[in-house]
């Protein structure tokens, strides 16, 4: 007699399956600013476009309710669920939303009691079984990349009676008679050219905008040609998501998909999403030289770093479309800089900064306070730097948060460097990117770290030369909207 794994909890499932992954709004982690987030700033959930793509292509049925980017109000989720009726729900989460994933899964449950419910994200690839038993409203975990999982996941609940098809699902946490299990890791998957390209159909792509020089405000497709990254900063998570590894999409593989992107959607404006895009300075010519091979016409963006890049690399890459390019700068002051573990000076920082204005090319900054061992002084040390730096375009200010994953939270539950957390918790809902706070470090309260943020807003935009800048850029009226935008958080705060 075959052992009994979910007693009546849930219902066998019959193939093929329909499966509904849903994102509730989020706009709230963005504090006081996310009009502004909301107007250019959102990211359509390719890691769902991914796994839909996976399951379609195996003959299962796939709907995505992105709640956020479609402005719905959780009965709003409830009623296109209840229209659908799936036999599996497929929620993410990073630590900052798992409280409203959490209450998320809970109105699921009351409405389809038998229909489990699978959970992925950051938080659980940090926290992994810990999550599942401190929220019985979850039925199943996914640790690491779920493009194979998810059809494994659903050829077990295709007999939820065989425990021994649950054990065999690698990176699966899972319930067996009221105790969590969790399985062996899976294997990272080398080769991501074996994935299929992400169901971008399934989305509202007119939804995502972004502002582009020269374009104003248009649709725009996100993009990712590598996940994970090697370096060790201290303030970032990647690690405890992604691995050690670093794993790249060929040159060929890339550009295949940029032509589908370009001429079957037709977006004409894409933001590369890896965590360093010119990580792989041969890729990067071969992706530049395949783009203009392939006479695709778009504009892009993308994120790197200061010392991997050159005015060669940055020419080759505008000559195939690229309109502008972040970097990280984090801080000003060279010993703050050290303790990030950013393995950049500030020269390196500066230099990028102007070759990239020597070629034409916008850019973007951003800088972190509120970290240990940070003063007024030192984030004056950033403010300054940043407001001398030339060919800096526009400038992110974001208040350090100890998000789980990270060294630094660690530091600070220690109390390094003179911080510890304001609430003396370690709490998730608290962890807003901007116009809040929730550590102290030594003379800067969370209330002296929010308005040091806005006055570094205030300081670099209303400038004559950056407001002129802007204006160039992206026009009179895009600036005068986003200007409102910013003036309406900023009075909020």
């Amino acid at each position: 007699m075959r052992e009994k794994i979910f007693s009546n909890k849930i219902q066998e499932m019959t193939l093929p399956a329909k499966v509904l992954f849903i994102i509730p709004g989020f706009e709230d982690v963005y504090g006081n600013y996310k009009y502004l987030y909301k107007r250019g700033f959102l990211n359509p959930p390719m890691g769902l476009c991914y796994l839909a793509s996976s399951l379609e292509h195996a003959g299962h049925e796939v709907k995505i309710i992105d709640g956020e980017a479609q402005r719905l109000r959780i009965t709003d989720i409830i009623s296109m669920a209840k229209e659908y009726k799936p036999d599996l729900f497929g929620l993410t989460a990073t630590s900052i939303e798992i409280g409203k994933i959490i209450s998320l899964a809970s109105d699921l449950k009351g409405y389809f009691p038998q229909t489990p419910i699978v959970l992925g994200g950051t938080h659980i690839n940090i926290f992994e079984n810990k999550v599942l038993e401190e929220n019985p409203v979850f039925d199943f975990g996914c640790i690491g990349d779920g493009e194979d999982f998810i059809l494994e996941l659903i050829d077990a609940l295709e007999d939820p009676q065989n425990s021994q098809k649950f054990y065999s699902v690698k990176g699966l946490i899972f319930r067996k008679e009221g105790k969590v299990i969790q399985n062996s890791y899976r294997l990272m998957e080398s080769n991501l050219d074996r994935y299929r390209f992400p169901a971008r159909h399934l989305l509202l792509n007119n939804l995502y905008a972004r502002v582009v020089p020269k374009k104003g405000y248009v649709a725009t497709a996100s993009f990712m040609s590598s996940r994970g990254c090697p370096y060790s900063c201290i303030y970032c998570a990647v690690k405890s998501i992604h691995g050690q590894n670093v794993r790249l999409r060929t040159a060929e593989n890339v550009v295949e998909e940029l032509e589908y992107i370009v001429n079957k959607i037709g977006i004409d404006h894409i933001a590369f999403n890896d965590d360093c895009l010119t990580l792989d300075r041969e890729r990067m010519y071969k992706i530049c030289s395949g783009i203009r091979k392939a006479k695709l016409k778009f504009t892009w963006e993308g994120l790197s770093r200061a010392d991997l890049v050159d005015k060669e690399l940055l020419i080759e890459m505008k000559q195939s479309g690229l309109i502008r390019i972040s970097y990280g700068i984090e801080s000003g002051n060279l010993k703050i800089l050290k303790f990030l573990r950013k393995n950049e000076t500030l020269e390196q920082i500066s230099r990028a900064f102007k070759i990239s204005q020597d070629v034409g090319i916008a850019t973007r900054g951003s800088v972190l306070i509120g970290v240990p061992y940070e003063t007024q002084e030192t984030v004056r040390d950033t403010f300054n730097f940043v407001q001398n730096l030339q060919g800096l375009d526009e400038v992110i200010i974001n208040i350090l948060q100890p998000y789980p994953g990270t060294q630094v939270r660690e530091m600070i539950l220690r109390g390094e460097g003179g911080s510890r957390l304001a609430d003396g918790k370690i709490g998730f809902d608290g962890l807003k990117r901007f116009g809040s706070a929730s550590v102290f470090v030594n003379d800067l309260t969370p209330a002296k770290l929010v308005s040091l943020q806005n006055e570094g807003f205030l300081k670099f935009y209303i400038r004559p030369f950056n407001l002129l800048r802007r204006i160039y850029l992206y026009g009179l009226m895009t600036v005068l909207k986003d200007g409102f935008m910013f003036l309406r958080g900023l009075i909020s705060t």
